[in-house]
Formats: structure tokens, C-alpha cells, sequence
């Protein structure tokens, strides 16, 4: 006896919340597929898919093939050929992995290429993620032979341009910044406290000097600079002879401020800027001197501007950490929870001098290994080996993220 089939019928939801709640339900039963599937995939699997990846992306991109032919000692031709693609990449991750209807393992890869602008106007770059962030250590260089009313307006000068580059960096999102700490003087106290500043990718550096009021110099004299910014100060004097009056006994600085951003094993700075500054301060009471509210006035923008361009300049730089260490089926990348990094992400480790520009020749693709993090510190994270030849990963390789980001 067969039983009647019983009617299902689907009320439609009303209007667009309903059309919106039924696209919401799509995307959470899509997404929970791509998470079924990279947890149904094995390690070998998932490195499998990626390479495939990789080697699709450098099929698809132009490239310049190099054929070298030769007579060796014992007169046979030998032959030799080299595939180089010109394919510029800022960022790369995965972002899912999936199975085709075939079964065969997939890997959706999404890469930020760098765009071939035709202008000289400064490039603006997104984000690559929002998670991976780079950790710039900060060392200031202060002179030392300053009376106490001036190291005072130094000091607030230092605090003023912390707080500025903290919150550009807070703000922008791809950078985060740390004061370098003094290292541990002696054998004893580095084996006791280890080391006090992480080996990190980017470092910057702020030197000021005591240098003559900018308000003295003729305004037609060009800058020696090209990068140099002078911030005239009311309050001052126009002129060099002009003489200070006696009741006016307000302690003035005038500094020369460099900043330096640079990369790790590079020769030229990656940003410099230099700022000369005419200082005017202001006492209250019987506490120290302060910068006046007209020093602050006419330093906000410069500083805001320089802060700026120290964050548009990392935004448009990979987070791709490098391998610090390789010792068979472990390794450590310059890159830590400072940055971001957290214990089960997984990465995979590349030869950054050969891909993605040298993809296609032979056997590059294969040397690629995945890792996940084991532990983490600071400034660098543990890995230990899944897939891919443990022993090919050299010091200097890259790392790039190989999960979807949250």
C-alpha cells in the first residue's frame, strides 16, 4: 500500500526582507560548504589546489620565453628554456577551498597585483586584508646638549608626533607601531631577558638636530632638500638682527626633524622626509614649559601629512613575512601576534625570487610547502610542516596566508 505523498508548500516571505533574509540563507549555506570542504581536504590536498592556482595565474598572465641552445664537450645540442611572466603581486591569500564536480580539489586565490600607473601622482592602496597588519619599530635620535626648558619642548614634541603617527596607523588599519626598547647590556642579562625588540621587516627612525630659526633664512633661498618642509611659527621674528625684548623670555627651539621608513636588507630608505620647525613655548604656573598653541596650530597639518605618508607607503607593500629560520620540518617567519599572526593560521612558504615571475619553470611550483603556526610571540611565529618538501624552504623565502581570513 502505498502511502500519499504530502503537499510541501513555501509560503513566499513578504516583500524585500523577505528576498533579503533568502539571499542571507544562500550565502550562509554556501560559505558553510567552503568550510566543509577545507576541513574535508587533507593538507596534501589543499597544497595541491594552491599550486594549481598558482600555476593557472602565471598561464594567464603575459609571459617572455628565453630559449638558450648550446654544443656541449661531447658535440650534442643542448637545450634550455626559461618562462618569465611579468605579473607584479602586492598581496596574495586563498580564499576558499572547494571540490569541482569531478572531486579534484580547488583553491579560489585572490591576488593583488600591483596596477602599471602611467602618472607620477603617489599611489593609493587599499588594504590587502584586514587582519595582517605591518609592525614598524620606531627609534628616535635626540640631542642631548639642551638645557631643561628645551629638552621640556622636546619632549612634548616627541609626545605630539607619537600620538600622530599611533593614530594614523590605528586609523589606516595595514600598519600598527612600537617604540624600539634598549637592549640588554651583557652575556648574562641577554641570556636572562632574551631580546628586548623583535627582528621585525620595517623600522623607522626620527633625528632631530638644533639647527638656526628657519624664520632667519631669506625666503627666496631654495631648499637644499628636495623633501624639506620649513613651519614658520608666528611669534618669531622676521628678521635675524631683530632683537627679542626683555619682557618676551619665552624659551625658543628651532630642530631640523628626518624621518626615515625603511625595509629590511635595503640600501635606500623606502620614505624620507625632513621638517624644519621653529618652536615657541609656553609656561604655566610653576610646571614645565609647553609648546604654545600656536606651535601646535602650525605643526598639525605637516605632521598629520607626515604620518599620512608613512601609512600610504606600507599600504602599498605585501604583508608577506619571511622565513627566518628552516630547520627541516620547522620553520619561523618575521611575523607575530603583533601582526596579526595567530596560532593554527596556515601558510604557505614560496620562493619569493622565483614566484610568481618564474611559475612555469620547471619545478619551481613543486618546491612550495604548506606550514601551520604552532606558537607565536610578538614579533615571529613558529610553524610546523603539512605538506610539500620539508627541506627545499630556505631562509628568505615568504609566507603567504593560506586560510580564509575572518
Amino acid at each position: 500500500m502505498r502511502c500519499p505523498a504530502l503537499p510541501i508548500v513555501l509560503r513566499p516571505l513578504p516583500g524585500i526582507r523577505g528576498l533579503a533574509l533568502g539571499l542571507a540563507l544562500l550565502g550562509s549555506l554556501l560559505n558553510g560548504q567552503r568550510l566543509m570542504a577545507a576541513e574535508v581536504l587533507s593538507a596534501e590536498e589543499r597544497l595541491a589546489a594552491v599550486r594549481q592556482s598558482l600555476l593557472q595565474a602565471a598561464l594567464e598572465a603575459p609571459t617572455k620565453v628565453v630559449a638558450t641552445s648550446w654544443i656541449d664537450e661531447q658535440g650534442a645540442l643542448r637545450e634550455m628554456n626559461s618562462f618569465r611572466n611579468g605579473m607584479q603581486v602586492r598581496g596574495v591569500r586563498i580564499v576558499s577551498y572547494e571540490r569541482d564536480a569531478k572531486g579534484q580539489a580547488s583553491a579560489d586565490v585572490q591576488w593583488d597585483k600591483v596596477s602599471d600607473a602611467s602618472d607620477k601622482s603617489p599611489a593609493v592602496c587599499a588594504p590587502a586584508t584586514e587582519r595582517f597588519k605591518h609592525l614598524v619599530t620606531l627609534q628616535w635620535d635626540l640631542p642631548g646638549n639642551l638645557d631643561a626648558d628645551q629638552r621640556w619642548m622636546l619632549e612634548s614634541l616627541r609626545k605630539l608626533l607619537a600620538e600622530r603617527l599611533r593614530a594614523s596607523a590605528s586609523t589606516a588599519g595595514q600598519w600598527t607601531l612600537r617604540d624600539k626598547l634598549p637592549e640588554p647590556q651583557g652575556t648574562y642579562a641577554r641570556a636572562l631577558l632574551g631580546e628586548a625588540n623583535p627582528a621585525v621587516t620595517w623600522g623607522a627612525t626620527i633625528r632631530m638636530i638644533q639647527v638656526p630659526p628657519v624664520v632667519a633664512q631669506a625666503p627666496s633661498q631654495p631648499a637644499a632638500d628636495p623633501n624639506a618642509v620649513a613651519v614658520r611659527v608666528p611669534g618669531w621674528f622676521s628678521g635675524s638682527g631683530s632683537p627679542q625684548l626683555y619682557w618676551d623670555n619665552a624659551p625658543r627651539l628651532s630642530v631640523r626633524l628626518e624621518l626615515s621608513l625603511f625595509e629590511r636588507d635595503a640600501v635606500r630608505p623606502a620614505f624620507q622626509r625632513t621638517l624644519h620647525m621653529d618652536l615657541l613655548s609656553e609656561q604655566t604656573g610653576f610646571g614645565p614649559v609647553q609648546l604654545s598653541e600656536a606651535t601646535r596650530t602650525a605643526l598639525a597639518p605637516q605632521i598629520a601629512h607626515l604620518a599620512d605618508s608613512v601609512g600610504a607607503v606600507l599600504a602599498c607593500r605585501a604583508f608577506n613575512p619571511q622565513v627566518i629560520f628552516a630547520d627541516g620540518g620547522q620553520f619561523q617567519i618575521d611575523a607575530g601576534s603583533a601582526s596579526g599572526v595567530q596560532v593554527g593560521d596556515e601558510w604557505v612558504l614560496v620562493n619569493g625570487q622565483q614566484i610568481p615571475q618564474r611559475s612555469l619553470d620547471a619545478g619551481v611550483i613543486a618546491q612550495t610547502v604548506l606550514a601551520r603556526v604552532s606558537s607565536v610571540s610578538e614579533g615571529s611565529a613558529r610553524l610546523q610542516w603539512l605538506a610539500g618538501p620539508q627541506k627545499a624552504v630556505q631562509t628568505q623565502w615568504r609566507a603567504w596566508p593560506a586560510r580564509s581570513l575572518p
